[in-house]
């Protein structure tokens, strides 16, 4: 949608350069103004928007401008540290507030790209970054208290972690960043000392954790007593029971949002005790073979604020039909 409503501008621009210079023929870019121009440029990957600063004069002005260096994506590359470094001291700029990076883990020389040196680099240089998400990177010469201060967000995916990775900082002039959403997508090293250690140094309001089958019951339990101002829970793949869904009700009264993905271990029981969470705006359940029609409903109708709800195709017909009766005010997927 926005694409479409950017190519209606720059025709719009450009018809508009070419009325009032009085020039006919096919329009072409340098007849932009500068704003327009700017949002053209705003869709290109960092490669081609380095490479477009050689076009002329005032494209090369345009690139630097800071509003097309606060969201970085370079997860199409595979960096190593001494191009990194390049980038943090000659390219980035100070307004960067994402950086998106992508290690070589999976690679055959699995080279470390991202150290010490470079986060503190960061932390000087970017006082504004708040999101920093790392794919395939090693972690192991990291600890948690040399990443920027400044952070609100962390996203980990298929990223390789050591057990210390979140130890209490050896001098007292560090500070861990105040994380408000953490995110884990297939870091099979992520355990219950992980998940316990970080929520109690964050005032996390979002936490997703997938395929991080390590995290069992106790780790949930242990973690809860810091999560009391948690909005929003996702947990897929991970090793819990029933025992999990009651300390949720117990624990996270400003729950809004729920994803309970394919944890085959999860009852009927274990739902009920969901009917506490009377804040709870949206709830996923999917890929759990063993609620039943009945149970889902009895919980969703006790659950005021409720407004969404998605199942996983495993009820048709009759059944879908009966849960949109009894929930007329929710939206159910299927």
């Amino acid at each position: 949608m926005r694409k479409c409503a950017v190519s209606m501008e720059i025709m719009s621009a450009l018809a508009s350069a070419a009325e009032n210079s009085g020039i006919s023929g096919t329009p072409v870019l340098s007849w932009l103004p500068d704003s327009v121009l700017l949002e053209v440029l705003s869709f290109l990957s960092i490669r081609d928007l380095v490479r477009s600063g050689r076009v002329c004069k005032r494209w090369r002005r345009l690139i630097m401008d800071k509003t097309l260096w606060r969201h970085i994506n370079l997860t199409p590359y595979k960096l190593n540290s001494k191009t990194l470094w390049h980038l943090i001291r000659h390219k980035f700029v100070a307004s960067l507030q994402t950086l998106k990076l992508k290690g070589m883990l999976q690679s055959v020389k699995k080279q470390e790209f991202l150290t010490p040196a470079i986060l503190q680099e960061m932390e000087k240089r970017f006082p504004h970054l708040k999101t920093l998400h790392l794919e395939q990177t090693n972690l192991h010469s990291l600890s948690y208290y040399y990443f920027p201060s400044t952070l609100k967000t962390l996203e980990l995916s298929q990223c390789e972690l050591p057990m210390n990775l979140f130890k209490a900082p050896p001098n007292k002039g560090r500070t861990f960043p105040k994380l408000e959403h953490l995110f884990l997508s297939n870091v099979s090293s992520f355990s219950n000392h992980h998940v316990e250690t970080i929520c109690s140094y964050s005032a996390l309001k979002t936490l997703s954790l997938c395929g991080t089958y390590r995290v069992k019951d106790v780790g949930i339990q242990k973690s809860l007593p810091f999560l009391r101002g948690l909005e929003h829970l996702k947990l897929q793949g991970c090793d819990i029971s029933d025992i999990t869904l009651h300390l949720i009700g117990c624990h996270l009264k400003h729950l809004r949002t729920l994803a309970l993905t394919d944890i085959s271990s999860l009852t009927d029981a274990g739902l009920a005790c969901l009917s506490g969470v009377k804040t709870l705006e949206k709830l996923l359940i999917e890929y759990n073979t063993h609620l039943s029609l009945n149970s889902i409903i009895a919980v969703c109708v006790t659950l005021p604020a409720l407004g969404y709800l998605s199942l996983n195709g495993k009820f048709e017909g009759r059944g879908i039909d009966e849960l949109k009766k009894s929930l007329p005010n929710c939206k159910v997927t299927n």
